[in-house]
């Protein structure tokens, strides 16, 4: 039997997830609903977005035989059916980022204060970055490290809250003096891809790792011998297995459905961590270049001594 807990709306459900749940119940499906749950088993993410007709057409049966697989598993019907399988794909996926105004119900209803929901909001950054930290693979490390120490040019790519951390990565590497240049135009990315070869390198930012023009234009940079590296909260997505090299921004571990923010800090942590290694595989040309951008920096950033408020 399936642990039962109360939810949300005060009835009593399992706990296990949606597609866990589908797996308990494989050795008792038969007949239409036994391959509607392999169709599900075969592809989760594009099951989860189906209409009830579209999935019951992939899997050759009815939509009465639909609905009653979804009860088989103790769902009330298809909706709620698809609602679990997204919510459960994205927390064993660790890319389920809840958006700010379900953050702000969740705390309404919890009675959470401000001070309360921002520590709860921080607490989530740290278990996430301390979680990159742990599940971080050497051997990959290190190739990525020496693939941005020694590429002729990079370019990063990434659309949507990615292109900010492509952004910061550029203005780090080129403080140590490697060529980048990165984009969050799907032609441009492309235009610049194709100006690349084997001594050059790619890396891609995802949170999902499905985002569509990101994917195709590492595949590209694939296609032109380039290097490609690949940045997600998704391991097991197209992204990873078009890259040559994956880092897992935090593992399935952190999130509880309310990561809201997780992905974005530890990715931007790690980026930082991997341009300050980037800079000491290459402190002798970093170390000057460093003290006189600094020096030039300075000028630009500093108040006058004699500044004082107008106020």
């Amino acid at each position: 039997m399936l642990d039962e807990v109360a939810g949300p709306d005060g009835t009593e459900g399992p706990t296990e997830g949606c597609l866990q749940r589908i797996r308990q119940a494989l050795d008792g499906l038969a007949g239409a609903r036994r391959r509607v749950a392999d169709a599900v088993l075969a592809d989760p993410w594009a099951s989860r977005g189906m209409s009830i007709l579209a999935l019951a057409e992939r899997a050759g049966v009815s939509e009465n035989a639909v609905t009653r697989f979804t009860h088989v598993l103790g769902y009330s019907g298809y909706r709620e059916f698809t609602q679990a399988l997204a919510l459960d794909l994205g927390r064993s996926l660790g890319v389920y980022h809840v958006h700010p105004v379900d953050l702000v119900s969740q705390s309404r209803a919890g009675n959470e204060d401000s001070l309360d929901l921002v520590r709860r909001v921080v607490a989530l950054e740290i278990d996430s970055m301390r979680d990159t930290l742990t599940n971080l693979v050497e051997p990959v490390l290190r190739d990525v490290v020496a693939g941005f120490a020694g590429a002729r040019q990079i370019q990063l790519i990434g659309t949507g809250t990615a292109a900010p951390l492509c952004q910061l990565l550029n203005y780090r590497l080129a403080s140590v003096g490697v060529f980048a240049s990165w984009s969050n135009d799907p032609m441009m990315m492309l235009a610049e891809i194709a100006r690349l070869g084997p001594d050059d390198l790619v890396m891609a930012i995802s949170y999902s790792g499905r985002s569509r023009d990101t994917v195709q234009a590492l595949e590209f940079a694939h296609s032109r011998g380039a290097r490609t590296v690949a940045m997600t909260a998704n391991p097991d997505s197209p992204i990873s297995r078009v890259a040559q090299h994956v880092l897992t921004i935090f593992s399935p571990a952190v999130s509880e459905g309310i990561a809201q923010f997780s992905a974005r800090v530890a990715g931007m942590a790690l980026l930082e961590a991997i341009a300050t290694a980037v800079a000491v595989e290459r402190s002798a040309e970093a170390e000057p270049l460093l003290r006189d951008l600094g020096a030039a920096q300075g000028t630009f950033n500093d108040l006058p001594e004699d500044w004082s408020p107008t106020r």
